[in-house]
């Protein structure tokens, strides 16, 4: 419904114009100190015209409403009050927007519900897919899909807020999983937290405490946690958030303590311990952090040093692949020896550094001009492909494009990749290739690396399936892969490959006594 110009217009426009877009109460406030009464000034909010806008989409606390004029929508003043109302009348909105923030501006989707630390199902509380579709409404977030993945992405609308790249927020999250294993094999060797039930944010039982999703949680039965029921023990609880995306300041220590809050706020919920780990902290996060009673720990008090600046160099090898294709091979050796020491992350991580390894081998072997991971788009279609590892050899040898697919030895590449691969992956890199001015003439090699074996159905397949028009086609498998591997001179690259995806602990042989 249209409303009208009413004759108290000016003054509210007036008001806007000066203190900008606010909630009624400050400009109730704004009226009394004008000289009016409180309730002449609601009186007059009421009847406001259509010179004014009134916020659609978002509910704040006490019926408040969010006022402001159109030709200031948009604005980063807009957003700057957008967040101030939040921060006082609209805490849910506030911990997603706080924690978005904190994340770089971009976070899975599948991962929203511990980024706004937002209850699942409760009375009198925004679920988190609630505050996204709010969120939504006012056009302050959309979704988005990362087309070298697939995964939705949540991010910022508007352009004033930065937004990190995808990929680094892929390589951050990467390397909170190893701190996550990191914590999960602490808890373990101290006995703080029932090992077999301890989740992390990646399980398929995401790790939900009193309705609250944290990144990691486990039932612990140390004292003062447990409590006595019934003759038995009841266990407490061990939670934790890991970011590595910033120092963290007051904000966002304040948005995990409402977290723990709000965990810890119904009746005959358990003792819960919070952990909130992190690169760092500035002074006052820290001191906030402190009189909470959050144990607020960094990377390099929880694992040294030396594992602190891995994880930091991880998140620089994985954010732009592309530029750092031609890592040194000793750089490399070095941040997987030190971070593949945490248990349980060793594989993820194996994964993750695959196709740099790769590279490097590829290029200490033949030579020429090395891209690992860049993101190249099909003008026609619009449909995009990430390039593991690309190598323009010398001499007039071609491009090759190769695959990787990193396996425990002991286990398989399965025909369903296989057959994604080639049917569908290398037809489209080609197309896009091939519309390169510095691409169309040369010669195309794709090749599909594993250091799993390729043999069965899988090898039949791939024979049956060679031809491919202006290109040629090949693989390699674990065997395949330790013959090139012989043809390094590079020390390095030999014991990475040797240790971490040939040899590693997983499938090591013990020799039995005689």
């Amino acid at each position: 419904m249209t409303r009208s110009s009413s004759p108290f217009d000016n003054d509210l426009v007036r008001l806007l114009r000066s203190s900008g877009p606010c909630l009624t109460i400050a400009l109730i406030a704004e009226m009394v100190k004008a000289g009016l009464s409180p309730a002449a000034a609601r009186q007059r909010i009421a009847r406001a015209g259509d010179s004014v806008t009134r916020l659609a989409g978002l509910r704040f606390a006490h019926n408040a409403r969010f006022f402001f004029l159109s030709e200031q929508f948009g604005r980063p003043s807009f957003w700057k009050a957008i967040e101030k109302a939040c921060k006082s009348h609209g805490p849910s909105y506030w911990g997603a927007i706080i924690g978005l923030k904190a994340r770089g501006g971009a976070f899975p989707l599948r991962l929203f519900p511990g980024l706004c630390g937002a209850p699942l199902a409760r009375k009198g509380q925004l679920s988190p897919e609630r505050i996204i579709e709010r969120l939504q409404a006012i056009h302050m977030v959309e979704q988005i899909t990362d087309e070298a993945s697939g995964e939705r992405f949540v991010v910022f609308q508007p352009p004033q807020y930065r937004t990190a790249k995808i990929s680094h927020i892929r390589a951050q999250l990467a390397a909170e999983d190893v701190v996550l294993h990191g914590m999960k094999e602490w808890c373990r060797r101290l006995g703080l937290a029932s090992f077999e039930r301890i989740r992390l944010r990646n399980d398929e039982e995401p790790p939900v405490v009193s309705s609250i999703t944290w990144d990691f949680s486990g039932p612990s039965y140390a004292r003062p946690l447990a409590q006595p029921l019934k003759g038995t023990l009841r266990p407490g609880f061990i939670v934790a958030d890991v970011n590595l995306g910033k120092i963290l300041d007051s904000n966002e220590v304040a948005h995990f303590v409402r977290k723990h809050d709000l965990a810890s706020g119904p009746r005959n919920v358990a003792p819960i311990m919070p952990f909130l780990v992190a690169d760092g902290f500035t002074a006052t996060g820290f001191s906030l952090a402190r009189q909470k009673g959050v144990l607020a720990t960094t990377t390099a008090q929880m694992f040294g040093e030396e594992v602190a600046k891995a994880l930091r160099d991880l998140i620089n090898l994985l954010s732009n692949a592309g530029a750092t294709a031609a890592v040194n091979p000793e750089h490399l050796e070095r941040v997987m020896g030190s971070l593949t020491k945490i248990e349980g992350a060793a594989h993820n991580l194996r994964g993750h550094l695959f196709e740099l390894a790769v590279g490097a081998l590829v290029k200490d072997v033949e030579g020429g001009f090395l891209r690992a991971g860049d993101e190249l788009k099909e003008f026609r279609t619009g449909r995009a492909a990430e390039i593991d590892v690309l190598l323009d050899r010398p001499d007039d040898k071609g491009v090759l494009v190769i695959e990787c697919k990193s396996k425990s030895p002991t286990s398989r590449i399965g025909l369903p990749e296989i057959q994604k691969w080639r049917e569908d992956r290398v037809p489209l890199l080609r197309s896009i290739l091939r519309s390169r001015s510095s691409f169309a003439d040369k010669k195309l090699t794709f090749e599909l690396w594993t250091n799993a074996p390729i043999a069965g159905a899988e090898l039949e397949w791939l024979e049956n399936h060679r031809s491919e028009e202006g290109c040629e086609i090949g693989w390699r498998d674990g065997e395949a892969m330790k013959a090139y591997l012989e043809k390094s001179t590079s020390k390095s690259l030999i014991k990475i490959m040797n240790e971490h995806y040939f040899r590693h602990a997983l499938v090591r042989v013990i020799p039995s006594q005689q």
